[in-house]
């Protein structure tokens, strides 16, 4: 049985307080028992100090137990997370993981190839590995730059420019940069106004 959070601190302070206080008592008894007097004083004193390092006892018991069922409690709810089956992502989580993953890939496609024939051909071939992947639940469960960075590896592309897509220009964008045109085959130059 799961105990919350806030009772089981609440438990733990109430027991290292209890154990400290028992602790306490048990030594003071132990003294009164060494400097008793008679012996009916001392036998009083060290039946109390008997019942009080006994309860001290059973506190330490009792923190070892509730500290097992903490450890118990978080490996099965860990457990339960690991066993529990993907989330089927939403409409919008699909389209989203689609465009940001399209976009990544088709960066790092056009910085890769020269030849605009084979980008465009692996363009398409990311287009027919994203429709068959949505088909599963677990399209969006995997982190998005590990999804990215998986893909340009099946498809042949660098693993550097694959985890540094942000920093890649948009092959649909010509840039600022003059040569955008030799850099990004099929991307149209900027008209010469001259």
């Amino acid at each position: 049985m799961s105990t919350p959070p806030d009772m089981a601190d609440r438990h733990a302070r109430v027991l290292a307080r209890l154990t400290e206080m028992g602790l306490a008592l048990a030594e003071q008894e132990f003294a009164d028992a060494q400097a008793a007097e008679t012996p009916a004083a001392r036998i009083e004193a060290v039946k109390a100090f008997h019942m009080i390092s006994r309860s001290v006892r059973q506190c330490v018991a009792l923190e070892a137990r509730l500290a097992r069922q903490q450890a118990q409690d978080a490996r099965e709810i860990e457990r339960a997370k690991a066993a529990a089956p993907p989330k089927k992502p939403s409409g919008v989580q699909v389209t989203r993981r689609i465009r940001d993953v399209r976009e990544a890939v088709t960066r790092v496609i056009w910085h890769e190839t020269e030849d605009e024939i084979y980008a465009a051909w692996l363009e398409e071939q990311l287009g027919l590995e994203l429709a068959g992947a949505i088909q599963h639940d677990s399209f969006c469960a995997e982190p998005l730059d590990d999804h990215i960075v998986r893909l340009c590896l099946e498809m042949g592309l660098s693993e550097d420019a694959a985890l540094n897509w942000r920093d890649l220009p948009d092959p649909d964008d010509p840039g600022e940069d003059d040569d955008a045109d030799a850099e990004h085959p099929g991307v149209p130059a900027p008209a010469d106004s001259s």
